[in-house]
């Protein structure tokens, strides 16, 4: 079981790291905007795609910015503030920024600790950076850093049951810290979108048609060990396909319910449809 160290990002006992987590889902937990009024102007474009290869955070920033409105309220008491900005990697630091101007980066469904917490596990000391919903898992970096090349950019850990499992499993994800907040960002984009629309497993090709629109982002698959998503995007949509063998489920997210009207010309098995 992870024990959270004494500093800045923890003081050593459960009741920090509890508070810690409370804090997120607190936020978490906040209203949103109507969403048929959250957004204004044209819908994201694809362009931020073309940057996941080459500056993972401008790409994740172009995504934020285009996709989440701003709102017009008080900054979170308990996000972190500059100092503490200036301690973490940079693409972790710049997801925290951009969530003062759009704070629904802090109601994700899994959401991000507004404090990351400093632990140490049986692989090593790390800093928890977010939390699964029902707190089975975390995902977290090696901390402190060593001020070695890899730092600016480390390798994110998977732990499951962290709070009940003395020796934990644990995972290193596929992408490094900067692609995988923008992976996490996509799922959740994409999963609490306010408007949504998946499918009833389907054979692969059925999906044929879209390709013809839907334009990959260049990610590894998101947990691979569970869902194995892959991302998709167009104007104002954002796709996560989950494939096995020959069938794949497919779920759409937009922010304006006319984007998602023309998917009923595919006659898919939907499950749900908003439009």
């Amino acid at each position: 079981m992870g024990t959270p160290e004494a500093g800045l990002f923890g003081n050593g006992t459960k009741a920090d790291w509890g508070d810690a987590v409370w804090k997120a889902f607190t936020s978490a937990s906040r209203t949103a905007p109507c969403p048929d009024t959250s957004l204004e102007g044209p819908p994201l474009s694809v362009d931020w795609i073309d940057y996941v290869d080459t500056d993972p955070v401008r790409a994740l920033e172009m995504l934020v910015l285009g996709w989440y409105p701003a709102e017009e309220a008080p900054p979170d008491p308990d996000a972190p503030a500059d100092d503490v900005l200036a301690l973490l990697p940079p693409a972790l630091a710049a997801f925290h920024r951009l969530a003062r101007t759009r704070p629904a980066l802090y109601r994700f469904c899994h959401p991000m600790l507004l404090r990351p917490q400093h632990v140490t596990r049986p692989h090593g000391s790390q800093l928890v950076f977010a939390v699964e919903n029902q707190g089975c898992r975390d995902w977290s970096i090696p901390w402190p850093p060593q001020t070695g090349p890899e730092d600016a950019d480390p390798p994110v850990w998977l732990t499951e049951d962290p709070h009940s499992d003395d020796d934990p499993e644990t995972i290193i994800e596929a992408e490094r810290l900067s692609r995988f907040l923008l992976q996490f960002t996509l799922d959740q984009a994409c999963g609490i979108a306010p408007f949504r629309a998946w499918t009833f497993v389907l054979p692969l090709e059925r999906l044929e048609p879209l390709w013809s629109f839907l334009r990959p982002v260049p990610l590894s698959p998101h947990k691979p060990t569970y869902e194995s998503s892959v991302f998709y995007a167009a104007p104002g949509l954002l796709a996560s396909i989950s494939a096995h063998e020959s069938k794949a489920t497919i779920g759409f997210g937009a922010r304006h319910r006319e984007t998602l009207a023309p998917l009923r010309t595919y006659d898919f098995p939907w499950r749900h449809f908003d439009a």
